[in-house]
């Protein structure tokens, strides 16, 4: 994550502060990338090939870059969440994919443009 920043969109009734289960989930994601990578990559790879027609690369890095996440309630992942990455590769590079996750899994990946 050094170097790269990533929006951030934390689910919190009114002006209220992050509480401390959504301060872990934010920690636990922006410490380790390939979790959050990992988290949206069976459908993420599927969409990257349609969209660029190559095959994935060994580093997921070379094709994605993490631009944002979403910190559920609570920290909850079973709520509702999310996460985007911007394809950094062929046409469909600029283009945010993005994971929806549901009950702890990722139910769609949506490509802007």
């Amino acid at each position: 994550m050094a170097g790269h920043p990533i929006t951030l969109a934390i689910k919190a009734p009114g002006a209220a502060e992050p509480v401390p289960g959504q301060v872990a989930f934010f920690e636990r994601y922006t410490q380790a990338p390939d979790l959050a990578f990992h988290k949206g990559e069976d459908l993420l790879v599927g969409e990257y090939e349609q969209c660029v027609r190559r095959q994935f690369p060994a580093d997921w890095r070379e094709a994605f870059e993490w631009v944002a996440l979403s910190i559920p309630a609570d920290g909850d992942e079973l709520k509702p969440w999310d996460l985007s990455f911007e394809c950094l590769q062929g046409v469909a590079a600029r283009r945010h994919f993005t994971c929806f996750i549901e009950r702890g899994h990722v139910v769609r990946v949506e490509v802007s443009g």
